[in-house]
């Protein structure tokens, strides 16, 4: 329970407190079922974007199931509860508290009152010896609500304190956490750079940051969805050749693959004279630093010809050290998760030789 109380007739004001109704009541309701929407939703959505965990990362859908439910409880608690305690009000003297419904009108003597019990469901009862009677106080505007606790002298106020901290915490890392793996999920990731496969355009080591606006935001695969969603409506542009991109590769769910697009759906791809030609004519790829494009992958001759909707061609800068389309085939464009943006940091260069030639934007 959060908060015991005890009747004290010296704090007492005689105050009446009325329940809420009308235009605050309907303000109540929607404000509740939109933090019960926003429960659920972020069980789901948590469990399956956050980052550095395997996912669904099932810890979340106990963590979160369980607030669902308590905020679900919650929710039925106060319908039924507005159902009866409608246009009624609360009212606090020296001999006692009398509360009144749509149907009666109850009054508990003063010297008849064990304590009070502010509980999870929002309720603070009345404890007598044979009974308990629940007063709505999340029917309370605001100022009333305070005002009401105010009457009343609080039996352990160290262990109030506590649940208060512990909230204040639990609320703050909840909704940083919240915030943090949107933001992940829908505007920017800072990635590393574990392998040589787009060397010399990005190194062992490079960090840097991917927005994932230009294309559009993917929802996560989340519950009763059978693959991820993008929001086309939302995109700025489609992906461009050139691009260099970071994907879910299709033989591997558990790793993020960053290469550079080659050709687009519709483009004719062909692999010749250890050089990429589309439509006809050969790339100019002064990235790749003179090395051959060879076809000797499983997927090499697969890949060549018109590229299908939806599916794009993705290759290494470092065309000799690469996994790229040539080992996996097309790419869907589903699995595209952001575009590379800028490098920010290689401490190699920036500790060890004092050189910050790595902070740019990513071409």
């Amino acid at each position: 329970m959060i908060q015991f109380l005890k009747f004290n007739t010296e704090k007492t004001t005689g105050n009446k407190y009325n329940f809420i109704s009308g235009r605050e009541a309907v303000k109540f309701f929607v404000k509740r079922t939109i933090c019960l929407i926003l429960f659920i939703y972020a069980t789901f959505f948590i469990a399956v974007a956050i980052p550095f965990v395997t996912t669904p990362f099932i810890p979340i859908y106990f963590i979160g199931g369980f607030a669902s439910v308590i905020c679900l409880i919650r929710f039925i608690n106060y319908i039924l509860m507005f159902r009866k305690y409608k246009g009624g009000h609360v009212l606090i003297s020296q001999e006692g508290i009398s509360v009144k419904d749509q149907m009666f009108d109850f009054f508990v003597q003063e010297s008849s009152i064990k304590y009070i019990e502010y509980n999870m469901l929002g309720n603070a009862v009345i404890h007598e010896k044979q009974k308990s009677i629940p007063i709505p106080v999340g029917f309370l505007s605001k100022s009333d609500r305070i005002a009401f606790f105010n009457e009343f002298q609080d039996i352990s106020p160290w262990r109030t304190a506590m649940f208060r901290k512990i909230w204040e915490i639990v609320d703050a890392v909840a909704v940083a956490l919240f915030l943090a793996v949107h933001i992940i999920q829908y505007i920017v990731q800072a990635y590393y750079i574990p392998t040589g496969s787009m060397e010399d355009t990005l190194l062992v080591g490079d960090h840097l940051f991917v927005e994932k606006i230009t294309y559009g935001p993917i929802i996560p695969q989340m519950m009763f969805m059978d693959k991820p969603v993008r929001v086309k409506f939302l995109s700025v542009c489609d992906i461009k050749r050139n691009d260099i991109v970071i994907f879910r590769p299709p033989h591997d769910e558990d790793k993020d693959y960053i290469k550079r697009c080659i050709a687009l759906p519709g483009d004719l791809l062909e692999l010749k004279d250890n050089a990429v030609y589309v439509n006809g004519e050969k790339l100019d790829e002064p990235y790749v630093g003179g090395k051959p494009t060879k076809a000797d992958g499983p997927f090499s001759s697969q890949i060549q010809g018109i590229v299908p909707p939806d599916k794009v061609v993705v290759f290494g800068d470092n065309r000799t050290n690469s996994q790229d389309s040539r080992y996996f085939g097309y790419l869907d464009l589903e699995r595209v998760k952001g575009r590379a943006l800028i490098m920010y940091w290689n401490s190699e260069y920036v500790i060890k030789r004092h050189d910050f030639s790595r902070f740019k934007l990513i071409r």
